[in-house]
């Protein structure tokens, strides 16, 4: 399946949603654009005890690149009285096994990937980058969770963090047992402190009649260089 750049606006965008498993009772899912419209959306929803008690760990991977002195976003967020616009730079999506977003920014090239390991909670997203004849930035920025995935997050987020270069554990809430794994490979990562994304809005949990907001949390961002002409690949983990 193929989706171009004609049928990528917001209003279809959103209509359309794509899911893949780990075969333990894990999930990934989201729309074509990438805006979460349901409480069940997210990067990675695990079974903390596979296959029962599934959590959102992480809501979604925002991306944003810097090319010279101008910073562009390609994430698409929705807010009661906001829209992001990432998915204006949106030329494609597919999805055969796993899903592939393909942008285009002043030229630059961004091939986005995202698979599951089979039986393992983990989730990777890869980035084929071709850069032009500026230095560019990518930034990634994983906005996190700890919470069963029938209920919605309120208030703010207790987080304790151990960065080990671009390897990083997070504990959500106290929840030591469970600690949340990200790292990619020759990044800087940034902590963030006391960082609350508020009131993401779920178009279609509105339309079911259900309560539609919810707070998240937004430990960091990775930073990624690229130098001019280079064609570079970018791989993100979460993993156990």
């Amino acid at each position: 399946m193929k989706i171009d750049k004609k049928d990528l606006e917001l209003k279809t965008g959103i209509s359309k949603e794509w899911v893949i498993t780990n075969g333990l009772g894990a999930i990934c899912s989201s729309t074509v654009i990438g805006a979460n419209t349901r409480r069940y959306h997210g990067l990675l929803v695990a079974p903390l005890l596979p296959p029962a008690r599934r959590h959102l760990l992480i809501s979604k991977l925002d991306e944003s690149i810097r090319i010279g002195d101008e910073s562009f976003n390609l994430y698409t967020n929705i807010c009661e009285n906001y829209v992001s616009d990432g998915y204006k730079h949106l030329k494609s999506f597919e999805k055969n096994y796993i899903p592939i977003f393909n942008y285009v920014i002043n030229g630059v090239k961004i091939e986005k990937k995202i698979s599951m390991v089979y039986e393992r909670n983990t989730v990777v997203v890869t980035y084929k980058i071709e850069n032009k004849k500026e230095e560019s930035t990518l930034i990634l920025t994983p906005i996190i969770n700890f919470r069963d995935f029938h209920d919605l997050s309120s208030g703010t987020f207790s987080l304790k963090q151990v960065i080990d270069k671009s390897k990083v554990r997070v504990e959500v809430n106290g929840n030591a047992s469970t600690p949340i794994y990200m790292y990619v490979k020759d990044a800087d990562y940034i902590e963030h402190y006391n960082d609350t994304f508020y009131n993401m809005y779920y178009l279609k949990e509105d339309e079911r009649g259900f309560y539609p907001k919810e707070n998240l949390s937004v430990p960091g961002r990775f930073e990624i260089s690229i130098k001019p002409n280079e064609i570079k690949e970018i791989t993100f983990v979460r993993f156990n």
